[in-house]
């Protein structure tokens, strides 16, 4: 998701502050795997720090800011005096949001994402987070002269830190589109060997994969860290390894073995060396205390006295509290350490497939080994997607269609798995029979077993996860130019090809003969909006999206007014303010919309419209006119001609 994106989402969501808290770290203090409740701004201020989330760090030095995704780990490590303020927050998406927005959060959530900035002016943004804290207090305290007058008072400080909150998200917004760079040396040093150090690390091995000589990279990521490469790779090792003693029943030759020390004895010395103490000794002392221990971050009102027992009323950040009153890492960990042995699982239990699957593209390997089930000599071809060439099925039988849903059903194709969103078209009525909804699961399907995924989600991580599933074809909804080439390109896909020919020719002569019946009533220069309207906002969609633009301009051969500016055509659908809505208002309007005829005559600014005034215009529901699949189309083509063919019989 690009930043514009990104934006756009924050001026749709419901926002909800959840809490507002700081937290001072002495030298050498740590906060060791605390699980974010909610979507968290985390701003660190007056020290240098490791700041890590997850598997991702980022190197602190005097100020800087993250934005956290909710159920994220953070584990923040202080070599000075430092000031944590944390901000934790919820955003929702109103049901009356389009359905684009909708998508976006559910296949790329920017709320659950990480990202970082030193930032240009911290001292604005500390004292923003001061004036916040403040008055989070005062709400937290009720200090309140009159007792009757506590709800009022307590709702209106509510209402000033989410104002305050609103602010800083501006600020923290403009610097990340104006700061955004690529990780430092020693961040990239200290990815990588977060990745890797449960193999054989070098300097030589670093250097060349930073494109530095090793003196150079030793030298620079010790004038940041204090120490050098190898000497942080052990320190990784050991911390990992203090977390598994404490918090799993694996055998001391396990826990080395899994850490990057097949020699035990070894293991044991540089164990003792780090901590003082040996591994044996270590577990006794600590096994399933030290663990919640360390998870206990009191000063913050989110986490109680007992370890993480949330205590906030009316909101959703206590999502992970266990039967047993904690929330505890060990839990998360060993769900963590299932699913990886569930992909091991996956990866090894087809190890007797063809050795040549292995040797061709990456994705179809991973794909091969998964599917254990499938015959050792399916015939596989290359084919295009927006990702690059990927292997898959030549005769695929088990389609999961994340996305496509209809045009795969078009193909005669039943496809064995998709997404609710798509499920809810009422033009697939009756067709969805064996038809899984798995949303974004997983593990749900890996129970399907597919052959062949589609997707529409342009991320390679996303798709790198699908394909170790089964091989994954990803491909953005604006992929295509005409309907005719999106059948085409999934006919060759599905092995369909003369299935998706006859549907072109058949679909060609019945439309034909309607865009030359339009084209007849059409006046030379008349024109054709494409809206959508809702909460006092307004959207314009161009001839690739649903809501009629693809059929109103790419099938029937209508024209946008050309005071639309051809970028705003050219999205998926386009925000614009009311005050253009006379200016961007065809002669005709096929306007999405809860509202009726009449409601829209009596609105002071629709109503002022002559394609609403005249009666000029379509209206439907968004249920009816997101959709625009190959079966949705055939659905909605013969509607929209008949309206337009009956409402130029009135001029």
């Amino acid at each position: 998701m690009n930043i514009s994106e990104e934006i756009q989402l924050w001026n749709q969501v419901v926002i909800r502050v959840l809490d507002i808290r700081v937290r001072r770290l002495g030298r050498g203090d740590e906060i060791r795997n605390y699980v974010t409740p909610a979507s968290t701004f985390m701003f660190v201020a007056n020290g240098r720090a490791e700041l890590w989330v997850n598997d991702e760090v980022w190197l602190s030095e005097r100020f800087h800011l993250i934005h956290i995704g909710k159920g994220q780990r953070i584990t923040v490590q202080s070599t000075d005096f430092l000031d944590i303020y944390m901000i934790l927050y919820n955003a929702s998406l109103p049901a009356s949001a389009l359905r684009e927005f909708h998508m976006i959060m559910q296949t790329d959530n920017p709320f659950m994402k990480s990202w970082a900035v030193s930032p240009s002016e911290p001292l604005v943004m500390l004292e923003r987070l001061e004036t916040m804290l403040s008055d989070w207090q005062q709400i937290d305290n009720g200090q309140i002269d009159k007792e009757k007058d506590m709800k009022d008072v307590h709702e209106l400080r509510r209402l000033k830190a989410k104002g305050e909150f609103i602010r800083f998200v501006h600020a923290a917004l403009q610097e990340r589109m104006e700061l955004a760079h690529a990780p430092t040396l020693a961040e990239q040093v200290v990815r990588y060997i977060a990745r890797n150090y449960r193999g054989m690390i070098s300097m030589e091995q670093l250097a060349h994969q930073m494109n530095y000589t090793p003196q150079y990279v030793s030298r620079k990521f010790k004038e940041q860290m204090g120490c050098s490469p190898l000497d942080y790779t052990i320190r990784l090792r050991i911390d990992l390894a203090r977390n598994l003693l404490c918090d799993t029943e694996a055998t001391l030759q396990e826990i080395a073995a899994y850490v990057g020390y097949p020699d035990t004895v070894y293991f044991n010395r540089m164990f003792k060396k780090q901590t003082g103490i040996t591994p044996g000794e270590y577990r006794r002392q600590y096994q399933f205390v030290g663990s919640k221990d360390t998870m206990n971050w009191t000063d913050l009102s989110i986490v109680a006295p007992h370890p993480a027992m949330y205590h906030l009323n009316g909101n959703d950040i206590h999502y992970q509290l266990m039967l047993d009153g904690g929330n505890d890492m060990a839990m998360s960990k060993k769900n963590m350490l299932a699913m990886t042995l569930l992909c091991l699982t996956m990866v090894t239990s087809a190890c007797g497939t063809s050795s040549e699957g292995a040797k061709g593209n990456s994705g179809a390997a991973k794909s091969d080994q998964v599917n254990a089930e499938a015959p050792a000599n399916i015939e596989m071809r290359t084919i295009k997607t927006s990702l690059g060439d990927v292997e898959v099925p030549a005769h695929p039988q088990r389609v999961a269609a994340s996305a496509f849903l209809g045009t795969v059903l078009a193909l005669d194709v039943q496809p064995v798995a998709s997404d609710f969103l798509l499920m809810e078209s009422p033009y697939l009525e009756g067709m969805l029979d064996g038809v899984t909804n798995v949303g974004d699961s997983l593990e749900a399907l890996v129970d399907l077993k597919p052959d062949l995924i589609i997707t529409n989600i342009n991320k390679e991580e996303t798709v790198d996860k699908y394909s170790l599933i089964a091989p994954t074809v990803a491909m953005p909804y604006n992929s295509f130019e005409s309907i005719q080439e999106e059948m085409r390109y999934f006919g060759d896909l599905l092995d369909k090809k003369d299935v998706a020919e006859q549907w072109i020719t058949d679909f060609e002569s019945r439309t034909s003969k309607l865009h030359d019946e339009v084209q007849a009533v059409l006046d030379e220069g008349e024109t054709v909006s494409i809206m959508q309207e809702y909460d006092g906002k307004v959207f314009l969609f161009g001839p690739k999206s649903g809501r009629g633009g693809r059929i109103m301009y790419e099938i029937l051969g209508a024209n946008p007014p050309a005071t639309i500016p051809e970028h705003m055509l050219a999205e998926s659908f386009y925000e614009f303010s009311l005050e253009l809505l006379p200016e961007y208002t065809g002669d005709y309007l096929v306007l999405t919309t809860e509202s009726t005829l009449e409601e829209l005559q009596a609105d002071p600014i629709w109503g002022n419209l002559p394609a609403i005034r005249d009666g000029k215009v379509f209206l439907w529901t968004e249920s009816q006119s997101w959709f625009r699949d190959p079966i949705a189309v055939e659905g909605q083509i013969d509607n929209l001609a008949n309206w337009i063919l009956e409402a130029a019989k009135t001029k």
